[in-house]
């Protein structure tokens, strides 16, 4: 039996492992749910840090709700 290691991208993960099952394969391992990337988790440290630090330069969800744009 051969063995292949394949780099997928994250936003296809979910499609390639249907696809794999579907056609019979097997895949050993398990796979990372939902795990963020450095860039992701930097930014959510910022901005953590920005709460901490100046919590009144942010709006109320209530108010800023009613500036967005949705259609």
């Amino acid at each position: 039996m051969q063995h292949l290691t394949i780099n997928i991208p994250d936003n296809k993960v979910t499609f390639f492992t249907d696809l794999v099952k579907n056609l019979g394969f097997t895949i050993e391992g398990s796979l990372p749910k939902n795990i963020l990337t450095e860039k992701q988790i930097d930014l959510v440290n910022e901005a953590r840090k920005q709460i901490k630090e100046n919590p009144d330069s942010f709006k109320d969800w209530d108010e800023a709700r009613k500036t967005l744009n949705i259609e």
